[in-house]
């Protein structure tokens, strides 16, 4: 087994307050030059996670889950607290239905490679649905292992056909499980 040490271990040697940057060196150096050192991923010996300086977008973490046992999670936007009753929703999906009823379709590129996906958006990047009103439902991407749930908003908007594809065609096609799960949810494959 390679050296270890706790992270008390490691708090008693550098500080509570110390991170660890988790990028190279150069990007680390650009960054900090630039006076975005707030952007970079770092380990944080104060919260024992990876996360962004800035708290942004998502942190990695050991939880503790309600089965009794600790295990690694992604904690989506760390910066927003859980609400005392409901959801702790940390993005949105929105679906824009043309009046055809076709879904609007962009590619996006994913760790895994390119994906068709709808509009889903976290709090950070904020693409966010803009009339305020209450979410047509709730998905979740992977509760097992993600803290967080995604509002889904259906938007009725009027767009070319060429924009988007039907709702069946799309979940055949896709991988993006948030964006199937919001056509889903919304009853689009009736």
């Amino acid at each position: 087994m390679p050296p270890s040490l706790s992270l008390q271990d490691a708090r008693d040697r550098l500080g509570d307050r110390a991170v660890i940057f988790l990028e190279p060196a150069d990007f680390v150096d650009a960054k900090v030059a630039a006076g975005r050192e707030a952007e970079l991923w770092v380990f944080d010996l104060a919260t024992g996670q990876i996360r962004r300086g800035d708290g942004k977008f998502h942190a990695l973490g050991v939880v503790a889950h309600p089965g009794g046992w600790n295990l690694g999670a992604v904690i989506e936007e760390p910066n927003t607290a859980s609400p005392a009753e409901g959801p702790h929703i940390v993005g949105h999906i929105v679906v824009d239905v043309n009046p055809r009823g076709f879904v609007r379709v962009r590619t996006a590129k994913g760790l895994n490679g390119p994906v068709m996906e709808l509009k889903p958006s976290s709090l950070s990047k904020g693409e966010l649905e803009a009339s305020g009103g209450a979410p047509d439902g709730i998905v979740e991407a992977n509760p097992q292992r993600i803290v967080g749930t995604m509002a889904v908003f259906r938007n009725d908007v009027d767009f070319p056909d060429e924009e988007g594809m039907m709702p069946r065609e799309f979940v055949a096609q896709s991988t993006d499980g948030r964006s199937i799960a919001a056509v889903a949810k919304l009853g689009l494959l009736s």
